[in-house]
């Protein structure tokens, strides 16, 4: 069994115009809602990747009978715990005309103490059976510094994969050693408050946190390819020429196969290759929807790893 957590779950609202035109009028031509949080994103690729997972988390009541909904159309095994406020819309604009994708993001229902505390219990208690655990997306308004940090040290002895940035993620790896973290060369630049422009420098920044003691580390570089460290390897693998329909979910869908790939492998530098290829599956989707299991099994056989 395999857990994710997801405690700032939403609906992702993606929309679709010619040219974003800030301060004016903007018409949108298709729109669509999907299920999102990255915890889920990450399930439901795991999932469709024929894995054994669940995903436990927090969301608002507001909303919560919808979300539940399309969580169980995605045959998710899941326990949510339901706290006052509504569950969060997050709205994607993407452009035709080439100028991106603008996220909008709501920060969610505001969480207490005591509802934090309850959850970290039925965490422990859900994900007995869990050797492998996802930790990964926004917090919600009200969990203290270091909320991932505390939650990790409680599922001491899982293997934990970590995806968050800044300050969660410095804590984290000081003080949890999560098994892997998996940040996007944004983020990394973002948490280490540096640029990093080529791939040593790139490769030094993920040796931080080995140093600390986190077993694996994954960048994500879009369209430079991913990296993949440990303190005994170093891994690139160029990004597959596929057609991009949409970015969105792309890194969660690269852990999603990378559970698939430790699965089989029992080897997290070869699970990288699973990982390259379910990224590359999902921009190949519209909105969030994340990956059709056809498309990764074809570009599986198409991903080419570099030791660097």
């Amino acid at each position: 069994m395999i857990t994710t957590i997801c405690m700032n779950p939403s609906f992702d609202r993606t929309v679709e115009i010619d040219t974003l035109q800030i301060g004016q009028v903007n018409r949108i031509g298709n729109a669509r809602i999907d299920l999102g949080g990255k915890g889920i994103n990450v399930a439901v690729v795991a999932e469709r990747l024929g894995l054994d997972v669940q995903c436990l988390g927090l969301m608002g009541k507001d909303g919560s009978e919808e979300l539940t909904s399309l969580i169980e159309k995605e045959n998710l095994k899941h326990s949510f715990q339901v706290i006052p406020g509504h569950v969060r819309t997050n709205t994607k604009i993407v452009s035709k005309c080439g100028q991106g994708v603008t996220e909008l993001n709501e920060p969610g229902p505001v969480v207490d103490q005591a509802a934090l505390e309850s959850f970290f219990r039925m965490a422990r208690e859900k994900t007995a059976d869990s050797d492998m655990v996802v930790l990964t997306g926004s917090l919600p308004p009200g969990c203290p510094e270091g909320t991932y940090r505390d939650l990790l040290k409680i599922l001491e002895g899982k293997k934990c994969i970590l995806d968050t940035e800044g300050k969660e993620l410095e804590l984290a790896a000081k003080g949890a050693c999560p098994y892997l973290i998996k940040p996007n060369l944004k983020e990394m630049e973002a948490t280490l408050g540096m640029e990093l422009r080529t791939m040593r420098t790139i490769r030094d920044a993920a040796l931080i946190f080995i140093r600390l003691g986190v077993e694996h580390a994954v960048v994500s570089m879009g369209e430079m390819g991913a990296m993949y460290v440990s303190a005994e390897k170093t891994l690139f693998a160029p990004a597959l020429r596929v057609e991009t329909k949409s970015t969105v979910g792309a890194g969660d869908a690269m852990i999603g196969g990378m559970l698939l790939g430790y699965e089989k492998e029992k080897n997290m530098a070869k699970a990288f290759r699973y990982g390259i290829a379910a990224g590359a599956a999902s921009v190949m989707t519209e909105g969030t929807q994340l990956i059709v299991r056809e498309d990764f099994e074809r570009l599986l056989e198409m991903v080419k790893i570099q030791e660097v």
